[in-house]
């Protein structure tokens, strides 16, 4: 397991929860402790389309998480005091906040019991 996009590889029997690519390489979020796909090239536009740079550009989640509030970003006040409403709103709603393709095994970390998808 890794955190760090530049070690990933393809990990067999996995995917990332956010889009559902098998096949791509793969690191886990600090955040969420999510599969999370990534690019692992040197330099490249926006992440290469993967969901990390999305991840860490537009959500709470990662947001929280880098503010270092504690408990799960759905109930932290700070991060609503934080944000205008408005961008709350725009920031909580992004699909990139919740991991969508979590395959058979339950997760029961506070805040991903179920899909909002």
């Amino acid at each position: 397991m890794t955190y760090n996009r530049m070690e990933a590889k393809p990990i067999a029997g996995e995917h990332c929860r956010f889009c559902g690519d098998a096949k791509a390489a793969l690191v886990k979020t600090p955040c969420c402790e999510q599969w999370i796909c990534c690019d692992t090239a040197f330099m490249s536009f926006r992440g290469g389309g993967r969901c990390q740079v999305e991840h860490e550009r537009f959500s709470l989640c990662y947001s929280h998480y880098e503010d270092q509030h504690r408990g799960p970003w759905e109930s932290c006040q700070k991060c609503r005091d934080f944000w205008s409403p408005r961008d709350y709103k725009l920031y909580a709603e992004n699909p990139i906040n919740w991991p969508r393709y979590w395959g058979v095994f339950p997760f029961s970390r506070s805040g991903f019991e179920q899909s909002p998808v």
